[in-house]
């Protein structure tokens, strides 16, 4: 499958939803459509540190994203680059889509100054770890996760 990776732009809205509620259906978690509107505005928005990437199929259809958020770390005086989200459509996986997604937000990164690139995956999800041991160093870190909003 010959896949195109470039940046997400205005016109995608209705094919990036299609994809995210997709990533948020394969994780079990509901977002609100505002929260989701927000995103995707941020995503295109060239103020906040983060960027949307999209893969086209020889088509012309999105079938597959990737999200990347840098920020300041401890350990570098450059920034690093997490890979928040990455999806790609069922009826094109295992057809280097998710490869070429990972490999533009790394010259993404690169080109933005990062010292490295990050991302996590649930431990059940073993067919895209099969990728990503090919791509990156798999380590022992455990995370651990604290709701702030409506706490108190």
């Amino acid at each position: 499958m010959g896949v195109l990776v470039r940046d997400l732009g205005d016109g995608d809205w209705a094919a990036w939803s299609r994809l995210w509620a997709g990533y948020c259906g394969f994780y079990g978690v509901e977002i609100a459509s505002e929260v989701s509107s927000g995103t995707f505005r941020r995503l295109l928005d060239g103020a906040w540190p983060m960027f949307g990437l999209v893969a086209e199929d020889s088509g012309g259809e999105l079938v597959g994203l990737a999200h990347g958020v840098t920020h300041p770390g401890t350990w570098s005086l450059a920034p690093v680059c997490y890979l928040e989200d990455l999806y790609v459509d069922p009826e094109a996986r295992l057809g280097g889509v998710g490869r070429a997604l990972i490999d533009a937000v790394a010259a993404r990164a690169r080109a933005l100054g990062c010292a490295g690139l990050y991302w996590q995956t649930d431990r059940d999800n073993a067919v895209a770890q099969v990728l990503y041991n090919k791509l990156a160093r798999r380590t022992g870190w455990v995370r651990y996760e604290m709701d702030l909003e409506g706490s108190g």
